[in-house]
């Protein structure tokens, strides 16, 4: 899993998908999926797919950037998804259950939130890609913490105009 805390940490069940979506950081080039695997009671044998499913749903998160989603991830999506089962409950509502492992309820998790509207506030930092919540009420925040992210790229463009004059 990530070793420090999230800033803007995705209520339950989304923070599922980001907990998988950022178990590598890519800013640092660590990988933390076999702690990911560890944690949801897979092995070692699933890494690959993980990895496949982890890169595709990073790809679909960027694409609440506005960042357009590439046909292997959308295709590796609908492959996913086909392991998903809509059941409807004793009170009529529509949920999405995983046929198989953890993997598959990370998808169903994702398929969920696309269905209730909150698939569009989990966003990929525009400076780390760190998968975010975006708690705004405009759904405008675009870096995973303003003390980390932001704070780095307002300092950035501060000193390129700086330098400029």
């Amino acid at each position: 899993m990530a070793r420090y805390d999230i800033p803007k940490a995705a209520p339950e069940p989304l923070r599922r998908v980001q907990l998988l979506v950022n178990s590598t950081d890519l800013e640092n080039r660590r990988e933390w999926i076999g702690d990911w695997l560890d944690a949801n009671g897979l092995g070692e044998d699933q890494a690959e797919r993980a990895i496949a499913l982890r890169e595709s749903l990073r790809a679909l998160v960027l694409a609440n950037n506005g960042i357009r989603l590439d046909p292997d991830s959308v295709a590796a999506l609908n492959e996913s998804a086909k392991r998903i089962s809509p059941q409807v409950d004793d009170h009529g509502r529509l949920s999405l259950v995983a046929d198989g492992d953890a993997l598959d309820e990370v998808v169903a998790v994702a398929l969920g939130a696309m269905l209730d509207g909150s698939w569009g506030r989990l966003k990929a930092c525009r400076n780390c890609r760190w998968s975010f919540y975006d708690y705004s009420p405009n759904r405008s925040a675009t870096w995973c913490s303003m003390q980390l992210c932001g704070n780095r790229k307002k300092t950035r463009a501060y000193r390129r105009r700086r330098s400029a004059a």
